[in-house]
Formats: C-alpha cells, sequence, structure tokens
C-alpha cells in the first residue's frame, strides 16, 4: 500500500491539470527571458540567480512569486500574463475593452466642471461621467 499514495498523488496533480499549468507558465517564463536576451541577462538585471532562472524555465522548480515578479519587471511583461497567459502580455498594456486612459481623463476633467456648479449624487455624478465618456469614444471614432 505504501508505494501506491505517489503514484495516486500523480494521478491527483494530472487530473487537475497541475502539470499541464506548470508546463505553461515554465514556457511563457522561457519564451519572455529568451526575447529578453536570456537566462544571464534577466537573472543580472532582476537579481534572481541563474540557476533559479534555469530551474523555471525548465519546470523544475515553482517560480516564488518575489522572484518571478522581478523576472516580469525586467523583461516588461505583465506578471497576470506569466501567471496564466490572460490579458495583455506587455506590462502596463490595456486589455481589449478597457477604458481609453486619455478619453476617461478627459470625461473627468468635463464632469469636474460641472461637479462644482451643483451637487450630484453619486449616482448622478456615474452616470455623468459614463456620458461624457460615451461622447468622447464616439468623437474618437
Amino acid at each position: 500500500m505504501v508505494g501506491t499514495t505517489p503514484k495516486r498523488k500523480a494521478d491527483h496533480d494530472e487530473h487537475f491539470g497541475v502539470e499541464t499549468q506548470k508546463s505553461e507558465i515554465s514556457g511563457r517564463i522561457r519564451k519572455t527571458i529568451r526575447e529578453s536576451g536570456g537566462n544571464a541577462v534577466v537573472a543580472e538585471k532582476s537579481g534572481v540567480p541563474l540557476r533559479t532562472i534555469s530551474n523555471y524555465t525548465r519546470a523544475i522548480s515553482e517560480p516564488k512569486i518575489i522572484a518571478l515578479s522581478r523576472v516580469a519587471k525586467v523583461c516588461g511583461v505583465s506578471l497576470d500574463w506569466i501567471a496564466d497567459g490572460a490579458g495583455p502580455k506587455e506590462r502596463g498594456a490595456t486589455s481589449p475593452g478597457a477604458p481609453d486612459q486619455e478619453t476617461l481623463r478627459t470625461a473627468l476633467v468635463a464632469a469636474e466642471d460641472l461637479f462644482k456648479t451643483r451637487t450630484y449624487t453619486p449616482e448622478q455624478k456615474a452616470e455623468i461621467i459614463l456620458t461624457l465618456y460615451g461622447i468622447g469614444v464616439e468623437d474618437s471614432n
């Protein structure tokens, strides 16, 4: 019976996709590091030991969040993208459907001018901002 425990754990992990997910994360790390100059360059810039970087890219060990955050920052990619492959790859990029920052900023400035002249409830303020943002989006198209 003792000999079956490790196999049972391995079957359990595979069933929930742990090994597949670990491999996918490793692949994204490997690709990111390759595009950023290689293991040695990223290790030097991030302060993460070269051996650790190598272990991550080969899926030998699971990345620690602090080290992975440093690697993501040095490589200019989103930590979320490395972790789950979702969202924009580039650090600081916006997701499709995210509000246009400049249009939103313009809408807020215009709304603040309106808010100085009269008192509005939070719901009214939200509606005004949404309306002004919508007008800005229409004008930009």
